[in-house]
């Protein structure tokens, strides 16, 4: 049995901001970590578009964005990033949705499932009672990584699966 990994999260600031931007330029597709703004690639929109959300997310979940972005550190190395935004749920505000990144040199390894158990626990700590994801179908590790935190997944038609973790 492996071990597990040396895996926490690390508030954004700007250096680790611009960490995050050279980990993902070199070690990620942008479709992964940016949306499809001014062409293909790495460019100028995209680049923008990175550090303002990250930045916006700044001041966390009672912030204005209602969202907090955290690096994920293994062994002391930047590998990717996670979040938690808020979202509607009848007005109660107890439901958040998740998202991670891992450069492509830090998948495969435990890393995601570390860092998301550790977004969980944050969820709770905030009073939240229900995080969920969505993941395309054909991506059989987030899936897996998904159910392994206890998630129940549900396909949708668009070609994403649902996912609900009940804290």
């Amino acid at each position: 049995m492996s071990q597990s990994p040396d895996v926490s999260l690390v508030d954004v600031d700007d250096a680790v901001l611009e960490s995050l931007l050279a980990l993902a330029k070199r070690d990620a597709s942008p479709d992964e970590v940016a949306p499809p703004l001014g062409g293909a690639g790495w460019n100028p929109e995209r680049t923008a578009w990175f550090r303002s959300y990250h930045r916006a997310a700044a001041d966390g979940l009672a912030g204005a964005a209602g969202e907090k972005t955290w690096g994920v550190l293994c062994g002391g190395d930047l590998a990717g990033s996670v979040r938690l935004r808020r979202v509607a749920d009848a007005g109660s505000g107890t439901v958040a949705e998740t998202g991670i990144w891992l450069g492509r040199s830090f998948r495969s390894r435990g890393i995601g499932t570390a860092a998301l158990r550790l977004v969980l626990a944050e969820a709770r700590r905030a009073g939240l009672t229900r995080v969920v994801a969505r993941t395309l179908a054909d991506n059989l590790g987030a899936r897996r990584l998904l159910a392994g935190l206890g998630a129940h997944l549900t396909p949708d038609d668009d070609g994403t699966v649902g996912a609900v973790v009940e804290l």
